[in-house]
């Protein structure tokens, strides 16, 4: 071999042989990131994160936490009238069945309801008493025995009660008489 003319072809023929070596060794040679490009990757990382978290923490209110941001707590007050017990008059019904015997249902409930929807239910009482009776003239006796049959009953007056009287809703039903013969 002749010797080489200046140190710079000396420095590349070594570098090749190291790499001749690396790749007769089987393995391969690193490669090192950039450190410009890493610090990409990781800036578009953290802003990435940042439009994930961002909104979840605002609207979590962690936002407000962390800043020291104390917001005006405030209250309402409403002014909600007593619920008021609306007497119904006497309902007789006789109860739809299959045998001679003819049972019939005796009833007497009071509706609660807030005092400025009593008039709504006086102007509707009529038409109230007719849909109940026609609801009371489709059930069984086997449906209204117990509690399950008293609950269910009451659950359907309910519905039957807020579609006459809509849109003011009914707060419950109370029975102060309930015969089923």
């Amino acid at each position: 071999m002749t010797a080489p003319a200046d140190e710079s072809e000396m420095d590349l023929e070594t570098d090749l042989d190291d790499a001749d070596n690396e790749e007769a060794e089987g393995g391969k040679k690193k490669q090192k990131m950039n450190p410009k490009k890493l610090a990409a990757y990781i800036g578009i990382g953290l802003v990435g994160l940042l439009v994930i978290l961002g909104p979840i923490a605002y609207f979590m209110g962690w936002v407000h936490a962390m800043l020291g941001i104390q917001q005006e707590k405030s209250t309402a007050l409403l002014e909600l009238g007593k619920p008021v017990n609306f007497e119904l008059p006497l309902i007789k019904a006789d109860l739809k069945t299959g045998q001679c015997k003819s049972p019939f249902l005796r009833a007497r409930f009071d509706v609660q309801l807030s005092s400025a929807d009593v008039k709504r239910i006086e102007t509707s009482q009529d038409k109230l008493i007719e849909q109940v009776i026609m609801h009371l003239r489709n059930q069984e006796r086997q449906d209204l025995v117990g509690k399950a049959g008293a609950d269910k009953l009451r659950f359907d007056l309910i519905n039957i009660v807020n579609t006459v009287i809509a849109p003011a809703r009914i707060h419950g039903i109370i029975y102060k008489e309930f015969v089923l013969q």
